[in-house]
């Protein structure tokens, strides 16, 4: 394929520090899983036993906080 002048989608043509679209996409995807991180430990605290996140409620004793 090499002799036609293609290139793979994802390869470097020349050696370059500029960032590419997969790069952009990465840090993009970070953020997102650190915000529903943060939606998901917020929702947690919520019905958490006693707000703690990472505590579970004893079965049949459940309790929600009142509004």
């Amino acid at each position: 394929m090499s002799q036609f002048g293609m290139q793979m989608p994802g390869g470097k043509p020349s050696r370059s520090s500029a960032p590419d679209v997969y790069t952009a996409m990465m840090v993009v995807a970070t953020i997102a899983l650190a915000a529903a991180c943060a939606v998901v430990g917020l929702a947690g605290s919520k019905v958490g036993k006693d707000g703690n996140v990472f505590q579970v409620q004893d079965a049949g004793h459940i309790r929600l906080p009142q509004k």
